[in-house]
């Protein structure tokens, strides 16, 4: 009888552990912000990395340009037609912060600050 009881609970316990995995390992389904972020890093924007450039050699966005946050207001004119929507990102969303203030002053309207590298969709 024990055995019995014991091999039900091994086979309970693993059939629980395998449907959980399964849950787990499933993608979350994507908001609207970062649908809306997907079609702007996909499509029209100008996407940039504020990153310094070892960070960008180490992996980037595939339509990114890299210009460090330091280097953006003496490279402004880089980032083109002000009407354009313009997607800054770093590593966590610091820079890329202080990115979006310096192109809103300039007169930038549609700046993103898609945080860190590693959240972009």
């Amino acid at each position: 009888m024990k055995k019995l009881l014991v091999l039900l609970a091994a086979i309970t316990l693993t059939v629980y552990c395998e449907k959980k995995s399964e849950t787990t390992n499933a993608p979350a389904p994507m908001s609207s912000g970062q649908a809306e972020l997907k079609a702007l890093l996909d499509g029209k924007a100008t996407v940039v990395d504020v990153r310094t450039p070892g960070e960008f050699a180490s992996g980037h966005h595939p339509r990114a340009v890299n210009i460090p946050v330091d280097q953006v207001q003496s490279r402004i004119a880089e980032f083109g037609d002000k009407s354009k929507p313009v997607v800054v990102y770093c590593a966590s969303g610091n820079r890329s912060g202080r990115a979006k203030q310096i192109l809103q002053s300039a007169g930038y309207k549609d700046v993103t600050n898609a945080g860190g590298f590693s959240d972009l969709p």
